[in-house]
Parts: C-alpha cells; sequence; structure tokens
C-alpha cells in the first residue's frame, strides 16, 4: 500500500493499468486504452522534395505522409491499424501499402526506394470503428479519488503539447498541496 496525498498517472500505454490499480474501474469510466500501430518506411533513396506532403486524413490518422528528419532523411508514414498488443515489429505486409499511397505524391518512386524504419503504438481511448475520444488530463476527486491525477490516452500532440500539459498538471499539484 502506498500513502501520499498527490499522485499523478502519467504511465502512457500503461496509465489505464495504473488507474485500475489505484482501484478505479476503467471500463466504467471508459479509461481502458486501445492500442493502434503506426510504422514508418524511410527513402532509402533521395528524392528531391523541398516541404513535408500531408495528403488528405484518413479514418483513424493522417495518412501516410513524408516528413524529414534532423539528419536530413525523409521518413513515410504513419500508417494507423488496432493491435491487441504492443509489438513494436514492422509488418511487411503493409510495404506495398506505402508504396501505393507515397507513390500518389512521388510518381517516380519505385518499389526498392522504400525500407522499413519504426514502428510506434499511440494510446487510443476509443477502439476500431468508434468515435473520436479526447485524451483524459484530471484530477479524480470527484470519483473518489481524491489527489489522483490522470493522464490518459495522450497521443498525438501529446510530445508537442507536453510542456504545457506538466504546467497544466504543476498547478493542479500546487492546489492540491495548497
Amino acid at each position: 500500500e502506498i500513502k501520499a496525498r498527490v499522485v499523478v498517472n502519467s504511465g502512457g500505454l500503461a496509465s489505464d493499468r495504473i488507474a485500475a490499480l489505484a482501484g478505479m474501474d476503467i471500463d466504467t469510466y471508459r479509461y481502458r486504452l486501445h492500442y493502434c500501430k503506426g510504422e514508418y518506411y524511410r527513402l532509402a533513396a533521395k528524392i528531391q522534395v523541398n516541404h513535408l506532403i500531408y495528403p488528405i486524413p484518413e479514418h483513424s490518422g493522417l495518412g501516410i505522409h513524408l516528413t524529414k528528419d534532423f539528419g536530413g532523411g525523409q521518413r513515410l508514414g504513419p500508417n494507423a491499424y488496432y493491435v491487441d498488443s504492443c509489438d513494436y515489429d514492422m509488418d511487411e505486409k503493409y510495404r506495398h501499402c506505402f508504396y501505393q499511397a507515397a507513390r500518389r505524391y512521388l510518381p517516380g518512386l519505385r518499389p526498392g526506394d522504400i525500407r522499413p524504419d519504426y514502428a510506434g503504438i499511440r494510446p487510443k481511448l476509443q477502439g476500431p470503428g468508434e468515435a473520436f475520444r479526447d485524451f483524459v488530463i484530471g484530477e479524480e476527486s470527484a470519483k473518489g479519488f481524491p489527489g489522483f491525477i490522470n493522464l490518459i490516452g495522450i497521443e498525438s500532440p501529446g510530445l508537442t503539447s507536453c510542456l504545457a500539459i506538466g504546467r497544466y498538471v504543476s498547478g493542479i499539484v500546487r492546489e492540491l498541496l495548497g
């Protein structure tokens, strides 16, 4: 047993399980996470593109877009599909989908011009076929858990907004500790 005046649950992909360990019914509060995998492919050949390319968004993501990394490399992705566990292996069956999507805006692309790069997992509060649900940031006194602050389901733009989220949560903590 742990006793504290304030607990901040910022457990990322495990934040729903941490809330459950604290005694919250994550199904009643709809805090159960659904893992959505996104994979990226790297352009093996340098293709002359001077800007980022974002096609019209798809149902569960922004579509296969082209971005540049800090090293000057070019990356395609991500795709988006739900998975049951956190498996970061690349699934080669999607290579052709990446190739076809990228050929719409890179007509000179050849199949050998792309290679697997990496995969990530996004914590989504909505499951497959469900309406979008925004992430949870809040103190849970109203649910019977005073001093327990949940940060659940934070995906994009979580990294971009992490400093603002941190300031917001620190304000809640200061208020609770008086």
